[in-house]
């Protein structure tokens, strides 16, 4: 089925406003790279938001366990050296790993090793830039993709379509007795 123009509108707005606000956030916080993974999830979260990839536990998990991921192997590149190239690699590997074990897997956070190391990031940079910026990129993607059909996808995340059924059917919205 074709995507609807309203909603391919709301798909360039939503990744727009998303990354607009990642780069500014990135700015601030002089770590750029993180946004080509950002830029990879608003494909994902605006694209596919129905995918298992652009769910909560995907996106913020995967993001996560990357980026942890990642600095526990820089961590111990610096303390038993060797080719970078090989413990970036090696970090690629175990976040996908860790990620597929935790079922979070979310593409553009494999990435995310590569950016600790080649930022050469310490452990605060999981709470900056990377919990701002996945905030900055949920709530735009939340906003979007609920907007009312055909400029929104919804309900997103998914969880909530049975939250919405329960409220629907429950007798208290529908004016009856408990």
């Amino acid at each position: 089925m074709r995507t609807r123009p309203p909603r391919l509108l709301t798909e360039f707005l939503g990744t727009f406003l998303a990354l607009s606000g990642a780069v500014t956030l990135l700015q601030a916080t002089q770590h750029p790279w993180l946004l080509p993974s950002f830029g990879g999830s608003c494909v994902i979260l605006f694209g596919m938001p129905r995918g298992i990839m652009a769910q909560p536990r995907s996106f913020f998990g995967g993001h996560a366990l990357a980026t942890l991921t990642g600095l526990v192997l820089r961590h111990l590149y610096l303390a038993l050296g060797g080719p970078v190239e090989i413990w970036a690699a090696l970090a690629v590997a175990a976040a996908l790993t860790v990620m597929a074990a935790t079922r979070t897997i979310h593409s553009p956070a494999g990435a995310n090793p590569l950016v600790v190391f080649a930022e050469e990031a310490d452990w605060h940079f999981l709470l900056a830039p990377l919990l701002p910026g996945l905030c900055i990129l949920f709530v735009v993607a939340f906003a979007a993709n609920n907007l009312p059909r055909p400029w929104g996808a919804g309900p997103w995340p998914r969880f909530l379509g049975g939250w919405r059924v329960r409220m629907a059917s429950c007798p208290q919205r529908q004016g009856g007795k408990p």
